[in-house]
């Protein structure tokens, strides 16, 4: 970042090579200095440039080991907006309230080098240039989560809060620039990493999709999820199909679904609620095998649950193995059966399921 690539200028990262080299500034305590009020914000870049990037005394606390380290002196920062500047570099939705600063609150107790590294980019940068993310996990310590916007299959930092999607161009891309990969070739196999691109392919229409039934533009919503159909053939990537992530590609078949119905396009939803209703009913079957097979899907998800809080539950070793996959299993089954309702009626969306039968087990370590 710090030299210039074909047609791009240097990025301003604040600190110097020399301030980051080795082991310097590779992890950076929260600690508060005198003169810095912890319920006031303060402007990231000047804390980074005189405090972090500093190494006058004033600015070290001592360690245990007796080394003295740079610290950040506070939790709670700004980040000011040019909005002229972004309202001449970006797109916004219909009613969008541009801010004229972000503010950020640090989750966590210290900074490692590659945090350091996000943040010294965004406060130096000063919206000159679109900075993206393709996740918000990480974000989320950081406090900026609430700040990004999806545009297809990354979300992009924007000066508007709980902004969600930005439809017109997440639209664009969706429709002109996505690739799915030869998905719509009979024969093409996918392996199980290709398949989590996939779902994440997936899950942008859907998230998308909604976004623009949100601002009433349905027709839209509805090519862009006949585009993923008419893209990836079910013979390549079913809809409905076990996973070993807790159901994680079911889920965002689910999502998929929802959308569909939200969208009006009845006959899509039919489809994909056929086949996750499928793959979901035959794995129950295949759990209720392992163990007593006289429990309904009820029966066996409320014993599934007892394991996975650790009160009880009357299932066998072999079905132990699938607790996880026996509760999610039974809890989309019961939202598919909702959604059916609700849609054949003409009600309205609704992700609730019923109090009785919600039961959130801790998630399985290997969970996205």
């Amino acid at each position: 970042l710090r030299y210039k690539l074909n047609e791009s200028p240097p990025a301003d990262v604040i600190f110097s090579a020399e301030q980051i080299q080795g082991n310097k500034r590779n992890v950076i305590p929260v600690y508060a200095l005198p003169n810095y009020d912890q319920n006031k914000y303060y402007d990231l870049e000047k804390v980074l440039r005189d405090v972090v990037a500093s190494d006058d005394d004033r600015n070290l606390v001592g360690m245990q080991s007796g080394d003295r380290a740079n610290v950040m002196p506070t939790k709670k920062f700004t980040i000011p907006v040019d909005v002229e500047q972004v309202k001449k570099t970006m797109k916004f939705n219909a009613g969008d309230s541009i801010l004229s600063e972000l503010k950020i609150d640090l989750n966590k107790n210290y900074l490692q080098k590659n945090d350091l590294a996000v943040l010294a980019l965004i406060a130096a940068n000063k919206w000159k240039r679109p900075i993206y993310f393709t996740s918000t996990q990480e974000l989320r310590e950081l406090g900026l989560d609430k700040y990004v916007r999806l545009e297809g299959l990354s979300y992009r930092l924007v000066p508007v809060q709980s902004s969600g999607v930005e439809t017109e161009v997440a639209y664009n891309n969706i429709m002109n620039k996505f690739a799915y990969g030869s998905a719509n070739k009979n024969g093409v196999y996918f392996d199980e990493e290709n398949r989590r691109h996939i779902n994440s392919i997936r899950l942008a229409h859907a998230t998308v999709a909604k976004a623009l039934v949100a601002y009433d533009k349905k027709d839209s919503a509805k090519k862009i999820l006949q585009k993923y159909d008419q893209n990836v053939l079910e013979s390549n990537v079913p809809y409905g199909m076990t996973s070993n992530r807790a159901n994680f590609h079911n889920s965002i078949s689910a999502d998929f679904l929802e959308a569909s119905y939200m969208a009006g396009d009845m006959n899509l939803a039919r489809k994909v609620n056929q086949s996750v209703k499928k793959d979901l009913e035959q794995q129950m079957s295949y759990y209720r095998s392992l163990g007593e097979e006289n429990l309904d899907n009820e029966q066996l998800a409320m014993q599934a649950a007892g394991v996975l809080n650790n009160k009880g539950g009357n299932l066998s070793e072999k079905q132990r193995v699938f607790a996880y996959d026996i509760l999610s299993s039974y809890q989309l089954l019961e939202q598919l059966k909702q959604w059916e309702t609700q849609y054949k009626a003409g009600g309205a969306p609704s992700t609730e399921i019923k109090p009785d039968t919600l039961i959130t087990p801790p998630a399985p370590k290997d969970a996205p």
